[in-house]
C-alpha cells in the first residue's frame, strides 16, 4: 500500500470513530433558570436526544447529586415561574444512592403550559436543582403571558440579645434575629444568595453564615430564626445588615438590638459594699483617754 493510499485510510477510519451514533443520549448539566449548554461542576441530567413526546416513557440518568430523593418533571414555559410551569402531580421520585449516580424511568407527563419545555430535576428542598432541554411533541397546552419579575416582601423583622449569663458581664455572646418574608408573585423563588454581616451601627462589615433559603413557593411566606454571634463589648447597639437576592429586585433590610451587660455595674457595686465592710475599725491611739460623758 503506498504512502497516499495510507493516509487516506487513516483519516476515513479517525472519521468513523468521532462521528456519534444516531440517536445517542446527550448530557446536560443546568442550574435553575439555563437550559443546555457546556457541562459545568454540581448535578447534571442526561436524557435522550432526539424529540420525544408525551405519554413516552424514558431512561433518565442523573450523576453529581446529593445522596436522597430527587423529583424530576416536565414543565413547559421553560419552568420560568417554577412549580406553576411543571406537571407537578405527574412527577417521578426517586432514589440517589451515596455515589451521586442514578439512573431512573421517568414517564413524559403533559406539561400545563406550552413549550418552549424542558425537564427539571430537584431535591425536595430545591437546593440542588438541575434542568435539561426537552423537545416534546403532542403538548396543547396554553401559552403563558410575560409575568413580573419575581420579588419578596419584608413581612417581620426582630432581632434580641440572648447572650445570657455571658451577656451579663460584656463577654462574646448572640443576637436571635427572625427574618419573615412572604413572596406575593406568581412564579417560586429558589435558593437565592443571602447575605449577613453584623457590628456597630453604621458599620457592620462582619459576615454572618446565613441560612439556606430554600425555595419559597408562589404566595408563600416562611420564617427564618439567624444566631447571630456577637465580639465582647459593654454596652451598645449591634446592627445586623442583610441582603437576599433575589434576580431583579434584591430584599435588602438592616435591624439593631442593644446590649446592657448589667451584670458589669452590679458586680462593681457588690465589690465596693465588700471592701468597706472588710476594712478594720478605727481603734483610738495608745494613752488616749476615753472622752467621759458630760452631765446635764
Amino acid at each position: 500500500m503506498t504512502r497516499p493510499v495510507r493516509a487516506v485510510v487513516l483519516l476515513a477510519v479517525v472519521a468513523v470513530l468521532t462521528t456519534p451514533a444516531p440517536g445517542a443520549a446527550a448530557k446536560v448539566d443546568a442550574t435553575e433558570g439555563g437550559g443546555g449548554g457546556a457541562a459545568a461542576a454540581g448535578p447534571g441530567v442526561t436524557l435522550p436526544a432526539g424529540a420525544l413526546r408525551v405519554g413516552q416513557r424514558v431512561l433518565v440518568s442523573l450523576d453529581g447529586w446529593p445522596a436522597g430523593t430527587v423529583q424530576i418533571e416536565v414543565c413547559g414555559n421553560a419552568a420560568r415561574r417554577g412549580a406553576l410551569d411543571c406537571a407537578t402531580g405527574a412527577a417521578t421520585h426517586g432514589q440517589v444512592p451515596p455515589v451521586g449516580r442514578a439512573t431512573l424511568p421517568v414517564l413524559l407527563a403533559a406539561p400545563p403550559v406550552a413549550c418552549p419545555c424542558v425537564l427539571r430535576v430537584r431535591t425536595p428542598t430545591g437546593t440542588a436543582t438541575a434542568v435539561a432541554d426537552l423537545t416534546l411533541a403532542g403538548v396543547t397546552a396554553p401559552a403563558v403571558a410575560p409575568t413580573a419579575p419575581a420579588e419578596l416582601t419584608l413581612v417581620a423583622l426582630r432581632a434580641a440579645d440572648r447572650s445570657g449569663p455571658r451577656g451579663w458581664f460584656g463577654l462574646p455572646g448572640v443576637l436571635a434575629v427572625r427574618i419573615t418574608v412572604h413572596n406575593p408573585g406568581p412564579q417560586e423563588i429558589t435558593d437565592p444568595a443571602f447575605q449577613l454581616t453584623v457590628g456597630p451601627p453604621g458599620r457592620a462589615r462582619t459576615i454572618v453564615a446565613a441560612p439556606a433559603v430554600g425555595t419559597i413557593a408562589a404566595g408563600q411566606t416562611r420564617e427564618y430564626h439567624v444566631a447571630v454571634p456577637t465580639d465582647a463589648a459593654p454596652f451598645g447597639r449591634y446592627e445586623v445588615d442583610g441582603r437576599i437576592a433575589v434576580p431583579g429586585r434584591p430584599l435588602a433590610f438592616t435591624v439593631s438590638a442593644a446590649r446592657r451587660p448589667w451584670g458589669l455595674p452590679v458586680a462593681a457595686a457588690v465589690l465596693t459594699v465588700v471592701l468597706l465592710l472588710a476594712r478594720p475599725a478605727r481603734r483610738p491611739p495608745p494613752g488616749a483617754t476615753p472622752a467621759e460623758p458630760i452631765d446635764k
